[in-house]
């Protein structure tokens, strides 16, 4: 399916949960509790610090040095987040981090961009994770203690595995590689989808061998600190706008939603975030009253978080001396 008609989709879903939320969903967003705010804006800064760690992180492994601060790490990851608000995600992700990178160090294009595709592939392979669980217990075939167990279990496996053999990790991902490029066939009108999904994992496959065991190690356990910050930004939302929405359902639906991101390609994700998180959480049993004004709610909020914590950054950078920061 061409990129403009998913784009023009997009725009389209999004006001439509506009229209159907009305004037009092709309009075919800604006009359939000500002002490659940102010917690929701504390994760969303903690998930973008953590994320910019791991970005930085694996920069410096496959670089072999220290190629910036914490600081300009965070801000090229805000400068990337912003600029998906007005174009793709895509170009937000894969083109102004690199470029920003590249612009400021040594480090090559091709590096930089490889950096960001291993960055991106630990928030897939967690979704990844969660996925069998999460459908289980949405599902209603498992209880709630049984789900958490899963994930526990599953995620243990794979921090073990990770921890003392990351080959057997790069190994695994060349076979899924392999059944997704054989399932495009099967499935010509996501094929531009699919070979993103690909790119990803082909990346990162080769990264992984080099950065090694410690890196892919605290690279884990950042990626689900920034899943907890996430999913307990999202919640808190849920809590500033007065809405009744189990934290569990919210947990998951952070990591599925993941998978429905891969389609967007309008400005800021619009309509295809919507419609991803309506699904899960409309699985979970929350009703449409609820999951609109969350939904508007959570855009907005989102946006704001997302403006103040760029501002702050590029206000830090320039403050603060290159050969202090």
């Amino acid at each position: 399916m061409p990129r403009s008609i998913l784009s023009i989709l997009g725009i389209l879903m999004f006001g439509a949960i506009l229209y159907c939320g009305g004037v009092e969903a709309l009075r919800q967003v604006a009359e939000a509790d500002l002490f659940y705010l102010g917690c929701a804006f504390v994760a969303a800064g903690v998930g973008a610090f953590l994320t910019s760690v791991r970005w930085g992180l694996i920069v410096d492994s496959l670089e072999g040095r220290v190629v910036h601060s914490r600081l300009r790490y965070f801000y090229y990851v805000m400068m990337g987040k912003v600029s998906s608000l007005f174009v793709s995600q895509y170009v937000g992700d894969y083109a102004v981090r690199p470029l920003a990178l590249t612009a400021s160090s040594s480090t090559d294009f091709g590096t930089a961009f490889y950096s960001v595709l291993l960055d991106r592939l630990f928030d897939l392979v967690l979704s990844l994770l969660f996925l069998v669980p999460a459908l289980l217990y949405l599902a209603s075939i498992v209880s709630e203690e049984m789900m958490i167990l899963l994930i526990a279990g599953v995620v243990a496996v794979y921090w073990l595995i990770s921890a003392r053999n990351h080959r057997i990790l790069t190994d695994s991902l060349a076979a899924v590689i392999g059944a997704v490029e054989r399932w495009k066939a099967k499935a010509p009108f996501m094929e531009s989808t699919i070979e993103r999904v690909v790119e990803m994992m082909e990346g990162g496959r080769k990264g992984l061998a080099e950065v090694g065991r410690k890196c892919i190690t605290a690279a884990n356990l950042l990626t689900f600190g920034r899943y907890l910050a996430m999913a307990l930004r999202a919640y808190l939302i849920c809590l500033a706008l007065h809405l009744t929405i189990p934290f569990w359902v919210v947990f998951l639906a952070v990591g599925l939603v993941r998978f429905s991101l891969l389609l967007a390609v309008a400005p800021g994700r619009l309509g295809v975030l919507e419609v991803g998180w309506y699904g899960v959480l409309a699985l979970g049993g929350v009703g449409s009253a609820t999951i609109i004004p969350f939904l508007i709610g959570l855009r907005v909020y989102s946006l704001v978080f997302n403006a103040v914590l760029a501002l702050g950054a590029h206000v830090a950078v320039t403050l603060i001396p290159r050969t202090a920061d």
